[in-house]
């Protein structure tokens, strides 16, 4: 029998869902799995660039040596933020990236990484079958230590694990394969439910935590540690007891989750090297990474000195100033931007005479200013960047003006509408911006966080709320007293934000019933992690994809009234970005062929 050991990118079709294979350069079986070094490059093969993990293709320059030239990454397809109600693409370029707004996620095969692909599906388990194949074969291997079969095991373990979430998030319950599959056998199985799933997700993590390092050296820092197995146990278990998985709000399954996500964060506090950054370097997270931030980072995706080309996922600037990427830059809705409450914790009210003149600062005597983590998210009429700066200005985003100049960093046509490409809503991405798109070669440090501290403490303070209330202390956890209140405020003052508090004497900052402290940790949430691809599934698991407060997209209508004067009207941004999901859209379409392999394997609700 040959197996294959991938160096190339390169995919061909294969006989199933559940017998993939990796197709590339040829060994044998015996070559592989009696031979350390192979046996280790097998399952290291799922982590190489643009093959197995949802990777960023930052600019489509290396699209022609692999998948037939035919992947284009999310350089092209954007954030998944795009298909959420905190931005849209308005570019007008030849891929619809819109489309997904729609609920149109049938791509075709070649669109690789596009939400609920095809190909995406059968890459998912073709990594599945590579690590199911690493661990029946690690007892083979010879001469190997046991440091050396403890680093193939827990790799295989918790990537099996990540891309069974990967599975469970995209297409819901899967039948659970735990043993490398042969074509001749019975394909036909019975689909587990979501939270039947997300447990056997947890029970991989578990299993692979006692192989792995707490830390990994610097050098291996792209694999998985123990501290990562934790947290992923943690996150799957969350999932498979949000509403959606768990509409009935079954107490004893969010013990189970809060329990997880508490023990995760003992841990994490008790290893002395896991923490929050400082806020002045919380963008350092996401780009311009340095090696304080990888303390807070548990599991992520490390690129060092990469070409970012104007930035990751088109978070760039359409700008007179600057020049400007030929398919444009994501618009950030309004919705998003007022979910980043006023700096004493005050929900803004934009329908006030302060909101509709300085929404942004406040007007001096109600307010001084927004969250702190606006101005590192958003860009905006007024903001300070060192590039704009260096030109002796802020930043100009006006839809008209009273002298008729125009906005450096916003185009119109004459009905006063952006333009393709610039922002339609008033707000540009900042956060993933990095002073490096102006720099020579654009090269700077990347991270694609899949779990960091701070969404430890978010999924602890949702299970925990519900689990036992907001400020009741865990059951089951020797020594750990942390409380849903007090984890979420752990998020907070690292954000320079007050505390929810019964004792505060604003009312917005009382904890309050489970349900109210549920939407504060909802909107926490979003606010924290805005642009890092979570908000999606989000709204999935929390069953809010077809809430039409999130189906509605709004902007900002700006006009200069005077030289340091101006007007914002909160405007629609109209029914071409809107989001148009239905019920059936909580789950992706899967490919109709797998589900003809027999009755048992069904096919998702509505599809």
């Amino acid at each position: 029998m040959i197996f294959f050991l991938s160096i190339l990118f390169a995919f061909n079709s294969c006989v199933d869902f559940l017998d993939q294979t990796p197709d590339a350069v040829a060994f044998s079986d015996e070559e592989i799995f009696t031979n350390y070094e192979k046996s280790l490059q097998f399952i290291d093969q799922l982590f190489v660039r643009w093959t197995y993990f949802d990777d960023n293709d930052w600019w489509n320059g290396n699209a022609g040596a692999y998948n037939g030239g035919k992947f284009h990454g999310k350089s092209i397809y954007g954030l998944r933020e795009r298909i959420s109600d905190n931005c849209f693409s308005n570019t007008h370029t030849w891929h619809t990236l819109n489309g997904y707004r729609n609920g149109n996620f049938s791509n075709p095969r070649d669109d690789f990484w596009g939400e609920g692909s095809e190909l995406r599906f059968e890459t998912i388990w073709k990594a599945i079958r590579v690590c199911n194949m690493s661990i029946a074969n690690v007892d083979r291997i010879a001469d190997v230590t046991q440091e050396q079969k403890s680093k193939i095991l827990g790799t295989a373990y918790f990537l099996r694990g990540h891309f069974y979430f990967m599975l469970l998030q995209g297409w819901g319950g899967m039948p659970y394969i735990t043993e490398p599959m042969e074509p001749s056998q019975n394909m036909d199985m019975v689909r587990l439910t979501y939270l039947e799933t997300a447990r056997k997700i947890a029970e991989d993590f578990e299993t692979a935590a006692p192989y792995l390092p707490m830390v990994v050296d610097d050098a291996d820092w792209n694999r998985p540690s123990r501290m990562a197995a934790i947290a992923y146990k943690a996150k799957a278990l969350v999932w498979g007891t949000s509403p959606f998985s768990n509409p009935g709000n079954n107490q004893a399954v969010w013990q189970e989750a809060a329990l997880a996500a508490g023990k995760a964060i003992d841990e994490a506090e008790k290893s002395g090297y896991y923490k929050l950054v400082d806020l002045a370097n919380f963008k350092k997270l996401f780009v311009d990474v340095d090696a304080d931030a990888l303390q807070e980072v548990i599991f992520g995706r490390l690129f060092n000195n990469t070409n970012v080309n104007k930035g990751p996922y088109y978070s760039g600037f359409r700008s007179a100033d600057f020049g400007s990427s030929w398919t444009g830059a994501h618009s950030v809705t309004e919705n998003l931007a007022q979910s980043f409450t006023w700096s004493n914790g005050e929900p803004v009210d934009p329908t006030t005479n302060e909101y509709k003149t300085k929404p942004y600062f406040g007007d001096g005597v109600n307010h001084t200013g927004r969250d702190p983590r606006f101005y590192q998210t958003l860009l905006f009429n007024g903001a300070t960047t060192p590039e704009v700066a260096a030109k002796g200005r802020t930043v100009e985003i006006w839809n008209k003006a009273y002298n008729n100049v125009v906005a450096k960093e916003l185009s119109v046509n004459s009905q006063f509408v952006a333009a393709a490409g610039n922002t339609h809503t008033g707000y540009y991405v900042y956060k993933l911006w990095s002073s490096a798109f102006f720099k020579s070669g654009n090269y700077t440090n990347i991270m694609i966080n899949y779990i960091r501290l701070a969404d430890l403490y978010l999924y602890y303070a949702e299970a925990a709320n519900r689990a036992w209330g907001p400020n009741a202390a865990p059951q089951g956890i020797p020594g750990f007293t942390l409380t849903a209140a007090q984890s979420l405020n752990k998020i907070r003052t690292r954000a320079n934000m007050p505390i929810f508090d019964d004792a505060s004497p604003s009312a917005w900052l009382k904890v309050g019933s489970v349900d109210k402290f549920e939407a504060n940790i909802r909107n926490e949430s979003r606010v924290e992690t805005a642009f890092e691809e979570k908000r999606f599934y989000d709204l999935r698991r929390w069953k809010m994809l077809t809430d039409p407060s999130v189906m509605l997209t709004q902007g900002l209508f700006i006009e200069r009234t005077g030289a340091n004067s101006y007007t914002y009207t909160v405007v629609p941004s109209g029914v071409t970005y809107d989001l148009k999901y239905q019920e059936r859209h909580y789950l992706f379409k899967i490919k109709p062929a797998n589900t003809y392999l027999g009755s048992d394997f069904v096919q998702n609700p509505g599809w």
